[in-house]
C-alpha cells in the first residue's frame, strides 16, 4: 500500500518508511530501522529525531539503547489538526504585518524600473500591460499602419479589450496624406505637422512610459517612473491642445467586433 498522503503532511520518504515500519513491527532500535529499511544509520537517527519532535513516536531506554515505537495511526489526525491550529495562527499574524508590507511595496514603486520586450511577441506582452493597468493612455509619434501589418489579428482584440476595460486612449499622429487610423470609440486622435513631433511611438499610462523601436527586431522599452511619467504627461498636454482635430484624406481601418 503506498503513504504518498502522508507526504501532505510534512513526512519526506523515509520518515514514511521508518514510521510505517515502527507501526508494522511494534518497536524496534535505530539499527534494526535501519536493517529494516534499508537507510543508512545516521540518516534513521536524524528522522527518528523528527519524527519524535512532531509527536508521532516515542521510545524507551533499555540500557544503552533507545527503542522506538509508533503512536497510534489516529496520532496522525491530531498531528494534522495541530498543523491547522498553526496556519490559521500565522495566517492572523499574517495578516496583521500586511498593512506593512503593502507599504513596503509602495516604498519600491517609487523606484526606476527598466524592462525591455522585443519582436511581435514582445509587442503584444507590452500591448497587454497596457490592458491590464487600466490606465488611460497618450501616445504620441504614433504610425497606425506599423501595428496593423504587424498584427493585424491581435489589434482588433486589443481595442475591444481596451474598450471592456473601459480604458481610452488619446492619440497625436502625424499629419499626413494617407495616415491610417483605427476607428475605435475609446481613442480620440489629433494630428500634428512632422517637425512639431517626435516620429517614435512613446506610450504613458499609469506610472509608465514605453518607447517602441521599429527596428527589427521590434524593441519596446518601458521605464516605471512616476516623475517620468508625469513629466511626459505635461509634455502631451501641451502638444494636445495644439494639434489639429482633422486630417484630410486620412484612412480610417474598423475594428470593433
Amino acid at each position: 500500500m503506498k503513504f504518498d498522503v502522508l507526504k501532505k503532511i510534512g513526512l519526506s520518504e523515509n520518515e514514511i518508511q521508518i514510521y510505517t515500519s515502527l507501526l508494522r513491527g511494534g518497536e524496534a532500535s535505530a539499527y534494526e530501522l535501519s536493517q529494516k529499511t534499508g537507510i543508512y544509520r545516521p540518516h534513521v537517527y536524524d528522522k527518528l529525531e523528527t519524527l519524535l519532535a512532531r509527536g508521532l513516536i516515542s521510545y524507551i531506554q533499555k540500557g544503552k539503547k533507545r527503542i522506538y515505537q509508533a503512536y497510534r495511526p489516529a496520532k496522525l489526525l491530531e498531528y494534522l489538526e495541530e498543523k491547522n491550529n498553526e496556519l490559521a495562527k500565522t495566517k492572523e499574524e499574517l495578516q496583521n504585518i500586511m498593512p506593512n508590507l503593502v507599504l513596503l511595496t509602495q516604498e519600491g514603486e517609487q523606484k526606476t524600473k527598466v524592462e525591455v520586450f522585443e519582436g511581435k511577441e514582445g509587442l503584444k506582452v507590452f500591448l497587454m500591460d497596457i490592458i491590464n493597468t487600466k490606465k488611460d493612455v497618450c501616445l504620441f509619434g504614433l504610425d497606425d499602419t506599423k501595428y496593423d501589418e504587424t498584427l493585424p489579428v491581435f489589434m482588433p482584440q486589443y481595442f475591444k479589450n481596451l474598450r471592456l476595460n473601459g480604458v481610452k486612449e488619446r492619440v497625436i499622429s502625424l499629419k499626413k496624406k494617407g495616415i491610417l487610423i483605427f476607428d475605435n470609440p475609446s481613442t480620440k486622435y489629433r494630428f500634428l505637422e512632422s517637425e512639431y513631433l517626435n516620429p517614435t511611438n512613446t506610450f504613458i499610462y499609469g506610472d509608465k512610459v514605453a518607447i517602441v523601436i521599429w527596428q527589427m527586431p521590434i524593441s519596446i522599452i518601458m521605464i516605471k517612473n512616476k516623475q517620468l511619467a508625469e513629466t511626459y504627461k505635461e509634455h502631451f498636454e501641451k502638444l494636445w491642445k495644439v494639434a489639429d482635430k482633422g486630417c484630410e484624406e486620412k484612412i480610417i481601418k474598423k475594428v470593433t467586433k
